[in-house]
């Protein structure tokens, strides 16, 4: 067996716990199972809340592991099951957290976790597309393609998220609002949005007046919930736990934050409002058309900063600042 150069966490930390380290290539496990040559690897804030320790009590990891759940690559073998994919295929799509990750040269993938890459993007520019634009996805189709021409609210409108969500409410037809500071606006009205909220001065339920849909994604759910009418959608993409959940342990951190969505919904329901957790799922159907959207020219990604493979730690401290505009990736 060949050895690969992984990024591997070996104890929950700061970013000093990341370290470039050699270590086998992986094994097809499955028969449904992809391995990909990894081009690029998305950086998102799931990544530096396992990194630090925080989410132990929903996400139990045996460490050392290698995170990274955003990939883009190429395909270098599959498994006797595989139907949608060749080797040479360019893929991109998502890791499961369950399984080592894509912050190295090479990863597995079950089939169903990826797509064909969008045609007219690089892999950096690929890697960035799959866990946010599955999660905006999720949380606002299933409202705007049932109803053309609602006011959405995104929240935190220059980040991952944001980004994708604000380009994609524009594509069905939406009026949008979007949170963020002020010098983010020019990058928001860039991807369509029709008022940006610098919320360092405006409220925004405010600014934006009545809204049909709220990305809740800064933690204020009850906010969202008590300026939204009957009828509105708030697909939150913040769990409602605290940041650190290691006390409750692997299993009791599930049940709280099961309590914690259905509390949630439940409140929601009571007021005459879908409230909705959102926690992304794979779908491959839908990774399909977002590729196609981004061929199309209807969504491009918004990239901030790439960092090589070896300067995954200094990636983490960046994102970590809260200062990144679209996406951080990792390129191999």
């Amino acid at each position: 067996m060949r050895n690969m150069r992984a990024v591997r966490l070996r104890a929950y930390g700061p970013p000093e716990q990341l370290s470039v380290e050699e270590v086998p290539e992986p094994r097809l496990e499955r028969p449904t199972d992809v391995r990909v040559a990894v081009r690029a690897a998305g950086v998102n804030p799931i990544d530096w809340k396992i990194r630090a320790g925080g989410q132990r009590g929903a996400i139990r990891l045996k460490l050392p592991w290698t995170l990274g759940l955003d990939v883009s690559g190429v395909v270098t073998e599959v498994g006797p099951g595989v139907r949608r994919f060749s080797v040479g295929d360019e893929v991109y799509g998502c890791p499961d957290h369950r399984r080592p990750g894509s912050y190295a040269e090479q990863c597995v993938v079950a089939e169903a976790n990826l797509a064909k890459k969008p045609r007219t993007v690089s892999h950096v520019e690929a890697a960035s597309l799959p866990l946010v634009g599955l999660t905006a996805w999720q949380c606002l189709l299933p409202r705007l393609a049932r109803r053309p021409g609602q006011r959405v609210l995104v929240q935190a409108g220059s980040g991952g998220v944001g980004t994708f969500a604000i380009q994609l409410a524009k594509h069905h037809g939406a009026w949008v609002a979007t949170t963020c500071s002020k010098r983010n606006h020019a990058l928001v009205r860039s991807l369509g949005a029709d008022l940006a909220i610098d919320y360092h001065e405006q409220r925004w339920e405010e600014a934006a007046g009545d809204v049909d849909v709220v990305l809740e994604a800064v933690g204020e759910r009850e906010r969202a919930l008590r300026h939204v009418g009957r009828g509105a959608r708030v697909a939150s993409i913040v769990s409602g736990l605290p940041e650190r959940t290691e006390r409750y342990g692997p299993n009791l951190g599930l049940v709280v934050t099961a309590l914690g969505v259905a509390g949630f919904w439940l409140r929601g329901r009571l007021r005459g409002v879908d409230a909705v957790t959102v926690v992304k799922r794979n779908d491959p159907g839908q990774l399909e058309a977002i590729a196609g959207l981004v061929e199309a020219g209807a969504i491009r990604p918004v990239v901030d900063r790439v960092y090589p493979l070896a300067e995954a730690a200094e990636a983490h401290r960046y994102g970590q600042t809260g200062r990144s505009r679209g996406k951080i990736v990792l390129e191999t």
